[in-house]
């Protein structure tokens, strides 16, 4: 097989492509611009037999290159975006709205309200990064019209961006709330309060 491609590769090498136009039109506009498409083309498939030839000269450099491409290719493809946060938003909203507020864990069950109250107001803004996402929060709805919200010297400061993120999006996952999620059932003060309630009651 690996001699099959070696000699497909040098009648690629050797051979050289041409392009053949009618009579009437050599000479021409049709002619420069065909020759240049050819040449592009020439080039490329230059390129691409070189690639080729080193990854035969080093296999595992050639397997880096590729798996991060195809690492790259994967994320982007997956990258999730906001109508994906919204559903998980409220199948976890859902979930936690079954639980007893006695083991509703209080912390989350805040992150959740604030993030359901800055979609009321038209705060949420997602900045994609191609492979991963970020959503945030801005000071103002885009339909706010003072002159706060317009004036380029107060919009928010890229120093400070990082304290409004709310979510980072990567590998079709929605990553912070999906950690949240792991502990939105455990109330940390359900047990301090039940000692509370006992001594109490031992006490009287």
């Amino acid at each position: 097989m690996a001699s099959v491609v070696r000699r497909l590769s040098s009648m690629v090498v050797k051979k050289s492509w041409k392009f053949t136009i009618p009579q009437k039109f050599k000479g021409g506009v049709m002619e420069k611009w065909g020759n240049y498409w050819v040449s592009v083309a020439q080039d490329y498939k230059e390129l691409v037999l070189d690639i080729i030839a080193d990854s035969r000269k080093h296999p595992l450099k050639a397997s880096i290159y590729i798996s991060i491409i195809a690492g790259y290719i994967y994320a982007v493809k997956t990258n999730p975006d906001e109508m994906d946060f919204q559903d998980t938003l409220q199948k976890y909203m859902n979930e936690s709205a079954l639980l007893s507020a006695k083991i509703r864990n209080k912390e989350v069950n805040a992150h959740f309200n604030y993030m359901v109250d800055c979609y009321n107001h038209g705060l949420v803004r997602r900045l994609s990064l191609g492979f991963c996402s970020f959503l945030w929060v801005d000071n103002y709805s885009k339909a706010c019209g003072v002159f706060k919200s317009q004036c380029e010297y107060l919009k928010p400061r890229y120093l400070t961006f990082h304290e409004r993120i709310m979510d980072v999006g990567f590998l079709g996952n929605w990553w912070i709330i999906y950690k949240k999620m792991e502990d939105f059932d455990t109330n940390s003060e359900e047990w301090v309060e039940s000692d509370e309630k006992r001594i109490n009651i031992l006490s009287k």
